[in-house]
């Protein structure tokens, strides 16, 4: 049984900055309803991270990973797993997402599995 979950979406720009987006700007242009000008003509890498708490000693963490393309507007046109050709998203980057994704959640013991 979840107690809860949050769902954290993020954007690694160019430049190699983190951009958070809350759930309902990441639905809106997923939808095609919204747009994000700072991205137009250009292809960025996305990281979902997904938090559940499962108990009370003991939390989930989820990430998946894809590569989103914009129009010159800054529409969605394209979302698909990262190719072989794409920058991946380093180990640094991943942690920053996840530990940011963390960052409201109580500071106990952490394990990892």
């Amino acid at each position: 049984m979840t107690l809860s979950t949050e769902i954290h979406h993020f954007v690694l720009t160019p430049d190699h900055r983190l951009r958070e987006f809350s759930g309902e700007q990441a639905a809106r242009v997923a939808a095609g309803a919204g747009k994000l000008p700072e991205f137009a003509d250009h292809s960025v890498r996305y990281l979902q991270v997904t938090v559940s708490k499962e108990s009370d000693d003991e939390l989930k963490v989820i990430t998946a990973g894809a590569r989103i393309k914009f129009d010159h507007d800054g529409r969605l046109t394209e979302a698909g797993p990262i190719g072989d050709r794409d920058e991946r998203i380093s180990h640094f980057e991943h942690d920053a997402c996840v530990q940011w994704a963390l960052r409201e959640w109580p500071a106990e013991p952490v394990i990892y599995h």
